[in-house]
């Protein structure tokens, strides 16, 4: 306990000095824990929008169907399937949905669109498109052939509210086939990329336009349990064995490869960081021995081991890190619950172009302030070292004798 009262008052012999360590300490962990959260929270919001607005837990498709979203490639015992698929326990919801991809037109533009045919009652279940209506209605309309639009497509089509929009397609021969629709609902999702290229319409008018009086191209499926998509899939794959079933994970591109970078984002922001504090600290601490030789040589004198000289010197860099990281943590903590819940306004940025969310809730889980802890503590040890060898290297007749 001596040679800890010892360390602890050496390190307030130059207050100066010390508060600026621990400030560079509390600032630089604050900065790296934060902008982890920041970027993990964006990616949070974007898995929720991934999953919740645009894929579900799993989708089901005809092999190959994806790859051109051809029309042709539908399951005609999609209502048998869909059934089965709710005597399971494990799921949640069901929808089935016919999907093309055609020519969208209006008096002022013609561009390509995915029209996606759904059940509105049991869309509600699977997707959270109705939420993000800003104008209309969710198909409560009595218009005979609605059309929900996003508000991206309404303006740079140039149509609003009733407005009568144009759909060609090829059915399920292969032949072409124009459908007129009115429009009814305006969503705004929030990813410009999603919704500049997804419109819905009802599934019976969409099995109308292909010619078919049953089936779906895609099953969308909602589970009870987020986190056992992937297994699941790998259940229903087994049993669907002429089917393509896949978890969400393998249906957004790169969304997997996207995740792993990003779970390891926040040890290499917080690792960089910390081994730029690491040679600041290692300098403080170096000034500070060198500073001290007259006196360590006398300590060393009079019969204080190597070891006890060692011990000294890590200790006092410990307690540097360990007064400026729990600032640093707990700055961060106030900064990432504040923003948490107020959000980051992004709407200038160019992160919506990328398909992320317009506002980012910096998140971050105990387990990771846990893992950040640990770091910071086993840099503080690696700082010390070289400074605490230093200090052994001295010769107590020497050192008594230097100026």
């Amino acid at each position: 306990m001596l040679l800890v009262k010892i360390a602890w008052k050496n390190i307030w012999r130059n207050k100066v000095r010390s508060f600026v360590v621990i400030t560079a300490i509390s600032l630089g962990l604050w900065a790296g824990v934060f902008g982890s959260a920041f970027v993990q929270g964006m990616m949070k919001s974007k898995i929720e929008d991934v999953i919740r607005t645009e894929m579900s837990h799993i989708q089901i498709h005809v092999p190959k169907f994806r790859d051109e979203y051809d029309g042709s490639l539908y399951m005609k015992n999609a209502s048998e399937i869909s059934a089965s698929l709710r005597a399971n326990p494990t799921v949640e919801a069901v929808s089935e949905r016919m999907i093309s991809m055609g020519g969208l037109a209006s008096s002022r533009k013609n561009g390509m669109m995915k029209l996606v045919g759904i059940n509105p009652s049991d869309e509600k279940q699977v997707s959270n498109i109705y939420e993000k209506i800003v104008e209309g209605s969710y198909f409560e309309s009595t218009k005979k052939r609605p059309i929900v639009l996003s508000k991206k497509t309404a303006e740079d089509y140039g149509v609003k509210i009733n407005s009568k929009i144009i759909f060609k397609m090829l059915d399920a021969q292969g032949q072409m086939t124009d459908i007129a629709f009115k429009v009814v609902g305006i969503y705004n999702s929030g990813n410009p990329m999603y919704d500049k290229m997804t419109a819905f319409v009802k599934l019976d008018q969409m099995r109308n336009a292909y010619g078919i009086s049953d089936g779906a191209n895609e099953i969308a499926v909602w589970l009870n349990d987020h986190n056992q998509s992937e297994a699941i899939a790998t259940e229903f794959q087994s049993k669907y064995a002429d089917l393509e079933v896949l978890p969400w994970l393998d249906l957004s591109t790169g969304m997997r490869m996207m995740i792993e970078a990003f779970d390891v984002y926040l040890y290499i922001i917080v690792g960089i960081i910390l081994v730029a504090l690491l040679f600041s600290i290692v300098n403080t601490m170096l000034m500070a021995v060198l500073e001290r030789v007259r006196e360590i040589g006398m300590l060393m004198a009079v019969g204080m081991t190597k070891g006890r000289v060692f011990n000294m010197i890590m200790y006092e860099t410990v307690f540097m890190t360990m007064i400026g990281a729990p600032i640093g943590l707990f700055l961060s903590w106030i900064s990432i619950q504040y923003f948490g819940n107020a959000g980051i306004d992004l709407s200038g940025a160019a992160y919506e172009s990328q398909g992320f969310g317009s506002v980012v809730y910096p998140y971050l889980d105990i387990e990771s302030y846990v893992n950040v802890t640990l770091m910071v503590l086993v840099m503080s040890l690696l700082a010390a070292i070289y400074p605490a060898l230093k200090a052994l290297s001295l010769k107590p007749v020497d050192a008594i004798r230097k100026i």
